[in-house]
């Protein structure tokens, strides 16, 4: 690989912003947007719009609705803009320790089956996050170390298989004490099993979360540092297993623990992270700084900006994507008949563009709206109308 494999980052970036206005309506939004055309072969790598915004913030969220083509495009153009413009180095995703582990070390090495080992067994828009991945890589080669784009997963573990990868990987080279062998062998020996039992594995990891609670002193010392690691990706396992859409959709407890443990595994994890600033892009839901209109229960963007031990409380900067199927999230607003003419008003000027959308200020129409995201990304229907598998 080499850099000319970024060259479709950097062509047909077109910026619409009007030169003049037609119409007084066009006059008002022009304070509040920029409008940006995005390809099939391009993608806007700056925003301008963020540059005055962004500066007192530490970590910053998009919103995505999940499985559409445009999601990975947005984000790698936000990722590499707040890398220039707000020292962001860390690149946290909506995925377990044990694939964003995976990904690193491809980050590291160039190793495209780590890569493609871990997108296997998270099946959203494979093709379209192993593109944005190399692309990466490719822009971090070009980047002294400690200025290269890091990975974390902080969601549950949704994959045994990578939860034991990745153990594995951290096996001490040293042979392990009596009283924790039996365990440590079955770990090498169901990673490189070709034929495992789901259910024996679920069972595997029941008893290995008891017996590192219970022997925890020696799996400590004989683990070290990496000790506290391997027992997050025990139990992110044992929630992973327990959370799935048919459970979370008849009970909302489910969310709520998700929510919960996600902020823990980024207070955990947040002192292993290269030293930045944060960037990730999430499920919309995820993403609400103040009380969500969709949960009855705080955010992840919630817990971090708003509890006051968070390492980066009121420091978080969200740029929510407008979902058009879920009229709902916006209506109960008092800015929503504003918000309404301003989705009309670029639906009508900017066809077939991405638009962002600043919700912040003292004459903003969008006071109500703007504790929840400090920006919105408004969606030509046919750019994001497109799923991947």
């Amino acid at each position: 690989m080499d850099f000319m494999r970024l060259g479709w980052l950097w062509v047909g970036i077109g910026l619409s912003l009007s030169a003049s206005a037609q119409q007084n309506d066009s006059v008002y939004w022009h304070r509040y947007i920029q409008p940006v055309t995005v390809s099939e072969d391009s993608i806007v790598v700056s925003f301008p719009l963020l540059d005055t915004l962004v500066t007192e913030y530490e970590f910053f969220f998009s919103a995505e609705e999940h499985w559409k083509t445009i999601n990975t495009r947005i984000q790698l153009a936000l990722l590499l803009h707040l890398h220039q413009k707000a020292g962001v180095r860390n690149l946290i995703l909506e995925g377990g320790y044990s694939y964003g582990f995976l990904i690193n070390r491809f980050l590291e090495t160039g190793d495209d089956r780590l890569l493609r080992r871990a997108l296997t067994d998270l099946p959203v828009c494979p093709d379209d996050l192993e593109e944005m991945f190399e692309s990466i890589y490719v822009f971090n080669q070009q980047l002294p170390p400690e200025d290269r784009i890091k990975v974390t997963g902080i969601d549950l573990e949704y994959s045994p298989e990578l939860s034991l990868q990745t153990i594995h990987t951290l096996l001490p080279d040293s042979e392990p004490p009596a009283i924790i062998g039996s365990y440590i062998s079955e770990v090498v020996s169901l990673h490189r099993s070709k034929y495992t039992d789901p259910k024996a594995t679920r069972r595997f990891f029941r008893r290995f979360a008891t017996h590192l609670s219970v022997h925890q002193r020696t799996y400590a010392t004989w683990w070290g540092a990496d000790y506290e690691i391997v027992k997050m990706i025990v139990d992110n396992t044992l929630m992973g297993y327990r959370f799935n859409i048919l459970r979370a959709s008849l009970f909302q407890q489910s969310w709520q623990e998700r929510e919960a443990q996600m902020y823990q595994n980024f207070l955990q994890l947040q002192s292993r992270m290269q030293p930045g600033r944060y960037f990730a892009q999430f499920g919309a839901l995820h993403t609400d700084i103040h009380r969500s209109p969709s949960w009855e229960f705080p955010t992840l963007a919630n817990r971090l900006n708003n509890t006051p031990s968070s390492p980066v409380a009121d420091k978080v900067f969200t740029i929510s994507r407008y979902i058009r199927k879920m009229p709902a999230r916006y209506e109960a607003s008092r800015d929503y008949e504003s918000l309404r003419q301003m989705i009309s008003h670029v639906d009508d000027q900017f066809p077939r563009k991405v638009v962002l959308c600043n919700l912040i200020g003292e004459s903003s129409p969008f006071q109500e709206l703007s504790r929840n995201f400090q920006c919105l990304i408004l969606i030509d229907p046919m750019l994001e109308s497109a799923s991947c598998e």
